[in-house]
């Protein structure tokens, strides 16, 4: 290193370092047909060094080398290296080392920038999105896996295009996008189709079916999902394998028929390998939801117990969608104290581990019960909270809270309050 730029060499620099490092003079290099004024052309750059000579200097480094007890790796392959091909070799093993580090990899994106190794770059947008979807920050792995897209298509290299429309889906998705997602998710299918990534196709075909279910498009995602288990390894696929079958359930959930969400919750119990298994916990919160629905508070709160149990231990970053959940319970008994607690409690957890799904939902809920308690002072409050939730993501709900916000308004005669969303509901469908 060089300050804070990586120094590279050309076969030249790289010779005279190494001869410099073993403490040889360029004589000591000479041999049949490499002469010392051609070393010393090769070491200023001005000649290139060739194939035969590569051999025979590599051979009297490595020997003085050893001579010295100087552990060096050289060969003519090493001493051939270009500065590209250097620079190229440093950002494939540092990737690798520190695929995870943002510092790390940032530095390897400046030098691929600076040598032009598109695709080093490429694999760079896609390791910081792997870093920002791991904080959950998923329009900032939107926009790293869009610039590798972007990079693969001026290279020509489709092979990875599979892969990085599934990613980009997912952050839709994961921002609620869910329609978004599913046109980067039958992007994904064709590119899949087309290079055979049978590994990639069975993620996305996951992916798809659950957006679509969230779209409320239930067949498509019963057919969808039924692809997938068609393709999938119960055992190569475990994890995905077992929220397959969740995502069938809760589609039986949307028809209403609660006893086929429980027949397939409690075939997956069967399932599950280990008692303190991440899925587990999900098996329980859904198991807890379907008795709820069948107005079995006492199961209900029996499976709802059991994946707090399990969530508080193991998976904290889905605990948020247990609590929310459980208070429905609470509200169907008209408890609405407890439930409100309850809420609350999620959503510091959702809030915590970023989780927008129950940060709405969570926010819906409580907007409910106050509305049904005419509180219409923690309605306002929770209104506000689910606009800044909706913004920039869902136009026609955020259209829905404008107008039940104005509608408050005029019932409480605050007239200014409900022009000021009766204007914004004007100006929302003048941009639509």
């Amino acid at each position: 290193m060089q300050g804070d730029v990586m120094e590279f060499l050309t076969p030249g620099e790289r010779i005279r370092k190494l001869r410099t490092k073993l403490k040889l003079k360029q004589e000591d290099l000479q041999g049949k047909n490499v002469t010392r004024a051609l070393i010393s052309m090769i070491e200023t750059n001005k000649r290139e060094l060739t194939h035969r000579a590569a051999v025979k200097i590599a051979k009297k480094l490595k020997t003085r080398a050893e001579e010295l007890s100087i552990d060096l790796y050289i060969d003519k392959d090493y001493l051939m290296l270009s500065k590209r091909k250097e620079a190229e070799i440093y950002c494939l093993d540092q990737l690798r080392g520190y695929r995870k580090n943002v510092i790390k990899t940032r530095e390897v994106l400046k030098i691929a920038a600076e040598y032009g190794l598109l695709e080093i770059q490429a694999k760079v947008y896609c390791n910081l999105a792997e870093i920002c979807s791991d904080e959950r920050d998923f329009y900032e792995a939107y926009v790293n896996y869009k610039r590798a897209k972007d990079i693969y298509i001026s290279i020509n290299n489709n092979e990875k295009l599979g892969y990085i429309y599934w990613k980009i889906g997912v952050c839709k998705a994961n921002n609620l996008k869910y329609n978004i997602a599913i046109e980067y998710y039958e992007l994904s299918q064709y590119y899949c189709l087309v290079n055979n990534d049978s590994k990639t196709e069975k993620l996305c075909l996951y992916s798809l079916a659950n957006s679509y279910k969230k779209i409320n498009e239930i067949d498509l995602a019963l057919n969808t999902i039924d692809k997938y288990l068609s393709l999938c390894d119960e055992k190569e696929d475990y994890r995905l394998y077992i929220y397959a079958y969740g995502v069938k359930a809760t589609c039986y959930e949307t028809k209403k028929d609660y006893d086929a969400v429980i027949d397939t919750y409690k075939f997956m119990l069967t399932k599950i390998l280990d008692s303190t298994d991440i899925p587990l916990g999900y098996i329980y919160n859904n198991l807890g939801l379907a008795y709820c629905y069948k107005n079995d508070f006492q199961e209900s709160m029996k499976y709802f117990d059991l994946a707090e149990s399990l969530r508080r231990k193991i998976d904290k970053a889905n605990l948020s969608a247990t609590l929310i959940e459980k208070a429905n319970v609470f509200i169907k008994q008209n408890l609405y104290a407890k439930a409100i607690k309850t809420i609350e409690l999620g959503l510091s957890y959702a809030k915590t581990y970023k989780n927008s799904e129950y940060l709405l939902k969570g926010n819906y809920i409580l907007a409910d019960i106050y509305d049904d308690l005419k509180d219409n002072k923690n309605l306002e409050k929770t209104y506000l909270i689910i606009i800044e939730l909706l913004k920039n993501n869902d136009e026609d709900n955020l259209r829905q809270i404008y107008n039940k916000l104005a509608f408050m308004y005029l019932k409480n005669e605050q007239v200014d309050l409900c022009e000021k969303y009766l204007h914004l509901l004007s100006v929302e469908d003048l941009i639509k």
